[in-house]
């Protein structure tokens, strides 16, 4: 996105919230919406959004709300300022005669797809058994991470090996997944994976540091796409175990507290996010949920835009262009007059419906929210459309940005599995919510 105005970090942070100027316009609008579409009651309705000065405008801004999947975007920040936007997670393999271990790097989209490109690449380099295969702690497989926005699954050491040993194991696949496998090859580049793949291993087992060592050990390592695709990709499909894996890996809720501390200054009771992708939490037998307010959330938003540019990256490689990128936004503000002209992320929860993202508009940029806590989702949902269009008419009018789609693939699509240099060593809703559709 090319800006007219950037809102610089200070002067956000620096932002007296409570004294919000109060937009007569936008502001009589979204009262209009709420009366409209029904959504109440008002005083747990908020919205704001930066003007063509960078002075946060909106009602209820310092409200505390729901922040439902919305949450995925702080877990995009934290990644990108700790990791770096080009951060690869590579899964080391060492073998030695015909043994193999792995060395994880709790990769967040160990799935189908990247597990069998990994059997297919090692056919290619002319392996077509192990007589034991073994694994640590930071290997991390969920078969249908890619597609997983439910309630965390339970991954154990023994689901570990037991998802190794059916991939590596091929004589015994099903014709279910032998499809799967062919299905996944004619996604990929020519000759990414191998026609007829053959693979097996007699035991798996998990060891606690790897067991292979001396001058005849080959490394190879399997390398993941960029953080930066990853978090694309996750919060496209709102993929709530991507985020809290990535989360996890950055240090949990302590770890995030932490970090919000250090460098924004901010306290527990302002912001509090229990978990990375926006589930509600069970602690102590009590639900909760991640929290903040729509002035935070400009704030932290402007923040991720800023360090993915830091980075030569733009907030599109990272949030969901509406119009264009399909996921939660493919029934909802993709018109063509909206096309690559924000970006944005949705979240849903039985009671609560958000929207925050960014706007390029003909006054500069503006950081926006739209936060609803009712169980009148579709009312909500209505309200924030319309919001979209009335805070991009406030300022100026929507400036088309340059952006196409990327295809996403769990491992990274020009790389093989190749040799490694020790020396330089569909939608928000989930099924705990209910049967939202």
């Amino acid at each position: 996105m090319t800006l007219t105005k950037k809102i610089t970090t200070a002067a956000l942070l620096a932002m007296s919230t409570t004294s919000a100027f109060a937009s007569v316009k936008t502001d009589a609008s979204f009262d209009k919406l709420l009366k409209t579409y029904k959504v109440a009651p008002t005083t747990e309705q908020s919205y704001c959004y930066t003007d063509e000065k960078g002075v946060l405008q909106g009602k209820n801004v310092d409200l505390q709300i729901r922040l439902a999947s919305v949450s995925k975007l702080l877990t995009s920040l934290w990644a990108v300022e700790q990791k770096g936007v080009n951060y690869r997670y590579d899964t080391k393999l060492f073998i030695k005669g015909n043994n193999l271990h792995l060395q994880g790097s709790f990769d967040p989209f160990m799935s189908n797809e990247k597990m069998l490109f990994l059997v297919s690449q090692l056919n290619t380099l002319g392996y077509k058994h192990f007589d034991k295969i073994t694994y640590d702690k930071n290997i991390q497989i969920n078969p249908n991470a890619q597609v997983h926005t439910d309630e965390y699954p339970l991954i154990t050491r023994d689901s570990n090996g037991k998802n190794i040993k059916t991939y590596f194991n091929t004589a015994s696949w099903s014709k279910v997944f032998r499809a799967e496998y062919d299905r996944l090859a004619s996604l990929a580049k020519k000759d990414r994976f191998v026609k007829d793949v053959n693979f097996s291993v007699d035991t798996v087992e998990y060891v606690d540091s790897n067991p292979l060592a001396g001058d005849d050990v080959k490394v190879l390592t399997l390398t993941s796409p960029e953080l930066y695709k990853y978090l694309k990709e996750t919060n496209v499909k709102s993929n709530n175990y991507s985020a809290h894996t990535i989360f996890r890996d950055l240090g949990g809720a302590e770890g995030f507290e932490k970090f919000l501390a250090d460098r924004f200054s901010l306290t527990a009771d302002q912001i509090k996010l229990y978990n990375g992708s926006g589930l509600p939490s069970t602690i102590d037998g009590k639900r909760v949920d991640n929290y903040a307010s729509c002035a935070i959330m400009a704030n932290l938003i402007s923040e991720l835009k800023a360090s993915a540019e830091r980075q030569q990256k733009e907030l599109e490689d990272v949030v969901a262009v509406p119009g264009n990128d399909q996921g939660t936004f493919r029934n909802r503000l993709n018109s063509a007059d909206l096309k690559n002209t924000f970006v944005a992320k949705t979240g849903t929860l039985m009671h609560t419906s958000t929207l925050a993202g960014a706007m390029s508009t003909q006054k500069g940029f503006s950081f926006f929210g739209v936060f609803n806590q009712t169980t009148d989702i579709n009312g909500a949902k209505a309200v924030q459309n319309e919001m979209v269009k009335v805070l991009l008419t406030e300022m100026g009018g929507p400036k088309v940005f340059g952006y196409q789609v990327e295809g996403f693939h769990a491992y990274d699509n020009d790389e093989n599995v190749k040799n490694f240099d020790l020396d330089h060593a569909e939608d928000d809703f989930t099924a705990i919510e209910g049967n939202l559709h």
